[in-house]
């Protein structure tokens, strides 16, 4: 009995040395027996659905069990910061999870996407006398800039194609909506969603209700006017602008805002006026004021059921239905000036490789599988999420939850190219805050103030270029 658990130990631990050597049995060359090494890689990411992530993981590992995949989902704010200390202590991920909005800022701590990457499969054979392990070696080619172009929607390759190089791929496309509060318009008397944005001005109007003795706000028709308290206005603001064809930012993402277009005339310049419908909703002195510097956050206000309009994403769905199984709301393409040239904003992620990874080509090949194959319709799917890739598209047209996102994913733009967008929005944030104080010097006019306003902000968001 001992020598019969003495051969059942050798046996055990001979498999386990097979297993952690990468598969190194005999039948193998050299080649592939290095091949099969065990590598580990570190993913970092944010608000991409992780447990979809995972199954696409998990199905890829199949013919490559000697990789093990560590995906983490950390906080936005703590993201940076743990990601510059793991790099300092050369610690860091290998795969990370960018803003398409930071691409710029993190160039010089990403890699390049090379032209091919090695991919290694093993398949175990089952024969009359056994298995048979079966490795196979390839070269797989990843996507060019050419075809990055031609696969993705625009926006992704103006965001991923720095210096003539590949930086990244996302796994959806994010656009900005209307959600809407159907009972809030039911009481309110309003009939249907707005289709205008002459529409949605009566609309809140009619819905907003103030306390008669404070004149408070106790019911907001729609969350517009300021910055601090609405997640996403920059991106509301850019649409906006060029919604009334005032360019908001150069291609090279240099603030246009405050530029007085040649022969213009009046107290009041394009951009000013824009600024005036949006602070408008804020402003108590005007007739569709709804919202306040002082009110809670316009998601929370949405969600517990006493905002009626939000302009949202749709990664901000799955939280609002989870908060709030009950709340009846439905949601719409974003409001556009002219339909004709409708405009939105992109939003979404990029798969992208640190530098600093010594696993490069296990990390591409992950990423190509992830963003460049049917395993990203397969994530699409499950995560219920808007497609950056132009194949699929059309099949998300015909669902309800997404097709007010994928309708706008091939007119969004990104607009912010430059290296701390946190200081920008911040900037726009003060911006806005400025545009409702009254005017100190009104002896010197009120076209000065508000000028000032614009070029200050702006020389604030192009010191981040």
């Amino acid at each position: 009995m001992r020598k019969l658990s003495k051969k059942i130990a050798t046996i055990i631990l001979i498999m386990v040395f097979m297993v952690s050597s990468g598969f190194g049995c005999k039948g193998l060359s050299a080649q592939q027996v290095a091949a099969t090494q065990p590598v580990t890689l570190e993913y970092w990411t944010v608000y991409d659905d992780v447990d979809a992530i995972q199954a696409q993981i998990d199905q890829f590992k199949v013919s490559r069990p000697y990789l093990t995949v560590n995906l983490k989902q950390l906080r936005i704010d703590e993201f940076y910061p743990r990601l510059l200390e793991a790099l300092a202590e050369d610690k860091g991920p290998d795969i990370i999870s960018v803003r398409n909005v930071s691409m710029k800022a993190y160039q010089t701590k990403l890699a390049a996407m090379p032209a091919t990457a090695g991919d290694t499969t093993v398949t175990i054979q089952k024969t009359t006398l056994g298995s048979n392990t079966i490795v196979n070696t390839a070269s797989i080619a990843l996507p060019t800039t050419v075809q990055v172009s031609r696969e993705y929607v625009q926006a992704v390759a103006n965001d991923v194609v720095m210096d003539g190089k590949v930086y990244g791929l996302p796994l959806s496309m994010d656009t900005m909506a209307l959600y809407y509060n159907k009972d809030l318009l039911d009481r309110a008397g309003v009939p249907e969603a707005p289709k205008t944005w002459d529409d949605f001005q009566k609309a809140v109007k009619q819905i907003t209700k103030y306390d008669k003795k404070t004149n408070k706000i106790l019911q907001s028709g729609a969350a517009l006017g300021t910055g601090s308290n609405i997640p996403g206005f920059e991106d509301l603001l850019y649409i906006l602008f060029n919604q009334s064809n005032v360019a908001f930012t150069s291609k090279s993402g240099a603030a246009v805002f405050n530029t007085i277009p040649q022969g213009a005339s009046g107290d009041v310049t394009p951009a000013m006026a824009v600024m005036n419908f949006y602070t408008d909703f804020a402003n108590p002195t005007r007739d569709t004021y709804s919202w306040s510097e002082d009110m809670d956050n316009a998601l929370d206000k949405f969600v517990n059921g006493s905002l009626a309009f939000f302009f949202g994403y749709s990664f901000q769905n799955p939280i609002i239905k989870s908060r709030n199984p009950q709340l009846n709301y439905e949601v719409l393409p974003m409001l556009q000036l002219n339909p004709e040239n409708p405009v939105n904003s992109a939003n979404y992620w990029v798969q992208a490789v640190t530098a600093k990874s010594k696993h490069q080509n296990e990390a591409w090949n992950l990423i190509n599988y992830l963003t460049h194959s049917k395993a990203d319709k397969d994530y699409l799917d499950q995560a219920n999420r808007p497609s950056a890739l132009r194949a699929y598209i059309g099949g998300q047209m015909d669902k309800v939850d997404l097709y007010p996102f994928a309708s706008q994913v091939l007119i969004a733009n990104s607009w912010y190219k430059g290296k701390d967008y946190d200081t920008t929005v911040a900037a726009l944030s003060s911006m806005l805050h400025e545009w409702l104080q009254p005017n100190p010097t009104p002896e010197r006019g009120d076209a000065e103030f508000r000028q000032n306003i614009l070029n200050r902000a702006a020389a604030k968001v192009n010191q981040t270029l």
